[in-house]
């Protein structure tokens, strides 16, 4: 469609200007309808410019939408219906629109934009995805260079974020005493051990930000921290230790955005893994509304 409107354009143009004599001439070299370029000599809009006014959405709104949408795709995540919707409602209400989208929006939107499609996620275990097969690595670097030149990131604004738990009161090695006929032994760990979450992030030049502990319970309690100097870190609790989207939400606002922001306008790339926790929609809003 842009590509027919850009050579409509030039034909009126060359027209205007006297490289063709008669209006004939000029469709014909552009190869384009005779009655479709006298209707646009007359004024006559195309199509989807014609209705624009009619969208609940602007062209260039629908536009960042797809835009999305293509993105979350070559990451591995591509949206449902429910989902793009939602990011639509989203971009309604920053226009004061709070009415809800009819039935058919989005096979409307996908009429309107072709570069989207409605097609069939076929779930895959995540244990097949993660496998370090040599395509796999040379498919994700491909698209995280496409990403990186496509944005102009710069390396200090390339961060990675891993999620690592620990058993409280167990070490991976311990010295202990045990028969001499043997160099090592195994201690077993009790079965009722607390778990602990530990956010951490750091950036491919080796700058760090604090890092998010979450703990199991309720609320953050004085007696878990022995020492008199404690780490200026951030400190949560949850249900089970675990991350979960209120947290995630948390660590993007309150940690990651402020503590990695660049002195200008620069887009910023945020590696780390599928957890549902960081794929949830409030989550990847706030990244793109951050040029994350």
């Amino acid at each position: 469609m842009a590509a027919r409107e850009s050579m409509i354009e030039l034909a009126i143009a060359d027209f205007a200007s006297g490289v063709y004599s008669s209006k004939k001439a000029a469709a014909a070299a552009y190869n384009i309808p005779r009655s479709t370029f006298i209707d646009r000599i007359n004024g006559r809009t195309n199509a989807r410019a014609s209705h624009a006014n009619q969208q609940r959405l602007t062209p260039l709104q629908e536009e960042f939408l797809a835009n999305w949408i293509l993105e979350e795709d070559a990451r591995g995540y591509p949206p449902s219906h429910a989902r793009a919707q939602e990011i639509a409602i989203r971009v309604l209400r920053m226009n004061g629109d709070t009415d809800p989208l009819g039935r058919k929006w989005i096979t409307k939107f996908i009429t309107r934009n072709p570069r989207v499609a409605s097609v069939i996620g076929r779930p895959i275990e995540a244990c097949r995805i993660r496998c370090t097969d040599q395509a796999s690595i040379q498919r994700f670097f491909a698209l995280f260079q496409r990403v990186q030149t496509e944005h102009n990131v710069r390396y200090e604004d390339t961060w990675n974020m891993d999620e690592t738990g620990i058993g409280l009161g167990i070490c991976t090695n311990t010295q202990v005493l045990a028969s001499s006929k043997s160099t090592r032994t195994y201690v077993k760990s009790p079965e009722d051990r607390e778990w602990v979450s530990i956010v951490e992030t750091i950036s491919v030049t080796g700058q760090k930000i604090r890092p998010l502990i979450i703990f199991k319970g309720k609320d953050p309690q004085s007696t878990w921290f022995q020492y008199d100097t404690v780490p200026d870190w951030v400190y949560t609790t949850s249900e089970n230790g675990w991350t979960s989207n209120r947290i995630a939400l948390g660590w993007l606002q309150t940690i990651f955005l402020p503590e990695t922001k660049p002195d200008t306008d620069r887009a910023r790339i945020l590696l780390m893994d599928g957890h549902g926790s960081h794929i949830s929609v409030e989550f990847l809003w706030i990244c793109k509304q951050n040029r994350v």
